[in-house]
């Protein structure tokens, strides 16, 4: 890929992330401190169209810049970034091990359930010291899939429909 089109590739998918995140925080689930998770689009896109180095930049930017736009930076950066890069992580190695046999409704269903066991680790070192918190893992872990397969669903909408995830 040519180097102007990896930046702008770069710079499209972190800008959707940033703008489905923020505009996330708008939609409340009825579960506090749930998301669907949309903003994560933009990585997932990123991981079918671009080098695992170009999806850590998304994963970045979106981390931050939703953490700076939606207000209580430092908390949702501190869950966010180390909680995405983890889940792009495994997405990616995922998707490298399994290739044809998969898609971006498993990586992300199995993405989410990564995201939500690392958001719940930093929030027992950091934030809550009770072990009580983990009682709640199972559900966050089961919505998780959930919100997950949905993000998926929309990356294979997204991909099908578009020239957006070609390499």
């Amino acid at each position: 890929m040519q180097y102007p089109d990896k930046i702008a590739k770069i710079g499209l998918y972190s800008a959707f992330a940033i703008i489905l995140g923020v505009a996330e925080n708008f939609f409340p689930l009825p579960v506090p401190g749930v998301k669907l998770g949309l903003a994560n689009i933009g990585v997932l896109l990123a991981l079918y169209s671009l080098t695992f180095f170009d999806t850590l930049i998304v994963v970045f930017l979106k981390s931050v810049f939703v953490g700076i736009f939606g207000g209580n930076v430092v908390i949702k950066v501190l869950l966010s970034l180390p909680s995405t890069l983890a889940a792009a992580l495994v997405m990616f190695l995922y998707i490298r091990l399994t290739g044809r046999f998969t898609s971006p409704v498993s990586a992300s269903a199995l993405g989410g359930v990564i995201h939500i066991v690392c958001q719940f680790i930093i929030l027992k070192i950091f934030i809550i010291k009770n072990l009580a918190i983990y009682s709640f893992l199972p559900y966050f872990s089961l919505l998780s899939i959930f919100t997950g397969m949905l993000t998926g669903y929309l990356t294979c909408l997204i991909l099908k429909h578009t020239i957006i995830g070609t390499k």
